[in-house]
C-alpha cells in the first residue's frame, strides 16, 4: 500500500505541480508555498546536513518542540536541528521562540518528488515526528537516505483510532521502522501497538507539552498587562480561550447570565482560529453587547468595553494568568479540546466541556487532584463560573489543585524524551 500511495501521490503532483509552482509564486518568498514545495531557504541549505530534524504540525506541537529544544541544549549543545511546521499560526510561532536557535521551514507537502529532494538537501541523522505525524512519502525518504526515525510524544486520539485501523496496511510498515516509540499515556501506547508499532520499542514518558508550561508563568507580564488593560486587582476576569466550531454563542450565553450578578466583569474571548472572529462579532452585534477588538488595543487606545475579542494570535498564554477562571474551548463541541493544562500553569480554575479526546490524560489528572470541571452548556458555565467568583477561597484551592495537576504530569517529561532521541542519534 505505501507503495502504491508513493504512486499515486507521485501522478498527483505531476499534474498539479504547474499550477502548485503558480501559486507559491503568487504568494511570494515571503509565504509558506515555497516551503511546502520544497524550496529550502539559502540560510537553511548552507548550515548542511541536520543532526535532528523535528516535524511539528501547529501551535501545540511546537510547544513540545519548545520543550525538546531546551532539554537538547542541556543535554548535547550545539546540535544542529530543523524545525518543519504545517500550519501558519505554528510557523509563526516557531520563528518568534526557535529562531535564533533552530533553522525553521513550513513542512514540504508529502509527494515523492518534493520529499526526495528535502531528504537528500537536509539528510537528517534522526528525523523526529511530534505527536503522529505519519506522512509515508517523507518518513521513507528519510530512512532510504540513512536517516533514523523517532516518534516523540506518540498519541492517536479516539476519535482517530478507527481511521488508523483501517490503514492497517500503511500504518504498520511506518510504524515498525521507528527506532523508538515516545507514548504519552498507557493508552496510547497500547494504540499505537494496536496499529502495528513494536512493543519493545514503546516507551511511555508522558506529554512533552506539559513540562514547557511550567516556567513559561510570568507575573511580571500580567503585571504589565493589568497596568496597560487598566484591570484592577479586584475586578472579575473571565477568558474563554481556543473557541472553536461554534462554541462561542454558549460562552457569549454564559456571558449574559454572568453580568447581571457582575457587572463589572471583564470578558476576553479567544478564537482558536482568527476566521472565526467574524462569528463573535456578529453574535456580539446581535445581541447589541458592547465589545473592543484585541488588535485595537495593541495601537494605545484605552480599554473602555467590557469584553475584548481577541483577533491576533499570541496573547492567551498571559491571559490566563490575568484571568479568575477559565474556560478551554473546542470541547462543548467534538473537537478534541486543547491544552487544559495552560490555565493551570498559572494556577488558575480550569473548566472545559465534554470533549477532550485529545488530552485525555490532562482531565484525568485533572479531576482526580480537583483542579478541574466539566461543563455541558452556557448555563453550565455560567453557574461553575458564578461560584468561583463567589467564593475566592475554592477558586484558589481549585488553583493550586490545577497547578499541582500539571506538576505531576510534567516533571522531567521532555527529559526522557530527549535521553531517547540522543541515544538513538549516537547510535
Amino acid at each position: 500500500m505505501i507503495t502504491l500511495y508513493e504512486k499515486i501521490t507521485g501522478a498527483a503532483y505531476a499534474v498539479s505541480r504547474p499550477f502548485l509552482e503558480l501559486w507559491s509564486r503568487l504568494e511570494g518568498n515571503n509565504g509558506m508555498w515555497s516551503g511546502r514545495l520544497g524550496h529550502l531557504p539559502d540560510y537553511v541549505a548552507a548550515t548542511g546536513p541536520q543532526d535532528l530534524w523535528l516535524q511539528a504540525v501547529s501551535v501545540g506541537e511546537v510547544a513540545v518542540a519548545e520543550a525538546l529544544v531546551q532539554a537538547i541544549d542541556r543535554r548535547a549543545p550545539g546540535l544542529k536541528i530543523l524545525i518543519s511546521v504545517t500550519t501558519p499560526a505554528g510557523f509563526a510561532r516557531a520563528m518568534s521562540s526557535l529562531g535564533t536557535r533552530c533553522s525553521v521551514i513550513p513542512y514540504p507537502l508529502d509527494f515523492p518528488q518534493i520529499v526526495r529532494k528535502m531528504a537528500t538537501e537536509v539528510r537528517p541523522r534522526v528525523y523526529a515526528c511530534l505527536e503522529t505525524e505519519l506522512w509515508p512519502n517523507l518518513i521513507s525518504a528519510v530512512r532510504q537516505f540513512g536517516g533514523k526515525t523517532v516518534l516523540l510524544n506518540g498519541r492517536i486520539s479516539a476519535k482517530s483510532f478507527p481511521r488508523y485501523l483501517r490503514l492497517l496496511s500503511i500504518t504498520r510498515p511506518l510504524l515498525v521502522g521507528f527506532s523508538k516509540i515516545c507514548a504519552i499515556s498507557d493508552i496510547h501506547a497500547n494504540r499505537l501497538a494496536a496499529l502495528g508499532a513494536p512493543m519493545d520499542r514503546i516507551q511511555v514518558t508522558g506529554n512533552a507539552k506539559f513540562e514547557g508550561l511550567l516556567s513559561r508563568p510570568d507575573p511580571d507580564r500580567v503585571i504589565g498587562l493589568r497596568n496597560r488593560l487598566r484591570i484592577e486587582d479586584s475586578i472579575k476576569v473571565l477568558v474563554a480561550g481556543s473557541l472553536r466550531g461554534g462554541e462561542e454563542k454558549e460562552v457569549i450565553n454564559a456571558y449574559d447570565l454572568l453580568q447581571s450578578r457582575w457587572s463589572d466583569m471583564i470578558f476576553f474571548l479567544v478564537p482558536r482560529h482568527l476566521k472565526k472572529v467574524s462569528s463573535i462579532i456578529g453574535i456580539l452585534n446581535k445581541k447589541n453587547i458592547p465589545y473592543q477588538l484585541w488588535s485595537e488595543l495593541e495601537v494605545n487606545q484605552r480599554r473602555t468595553a467590557k469584553v475584548v475579542v481577541v483577533d491576533v494570535i499570541g496573547p492567551l498564554f498571559d491571559l490566563y494568568g490575568l484571568s479568575t477562571a477559565a474556560f478551554v474551548g473546542g470541547s462543548l463541541v467534538p473537537k478534541g479540546g486543547q491544552n487544559l493544562l495552560e490555565p493551570a500553569a498559572w494556577g488558575c480554575p480550569v473548566i472545559y466541556g465534554p470533549h477532550t479526546d485529545n488530552f485525555e490524560e490532562a482531565r484525568i489528572t485533572l479531576e482526580s487532584h480537583g483542579g478541574g470541571q466539566e461543563v455541558n452548556n452556557g448555563k453550565d458555565l455560567a453557574e461553575a463560573v458564578n461560584l468561583l467568583f463567589e467564593e475566592p477561597l475554592k477558586r484558589e484551592k481549585r488553583g493550586r489543585r490545577g497547578r499541582k495537576a500539571l506538576e505531576d504530569l510534567a516533571k522531567g517529561v521532555a527529559t526522557k524524551q530527549t535521553d531517547i532521541l540522543l541515544q538513538v542519534l549516537e547510535s
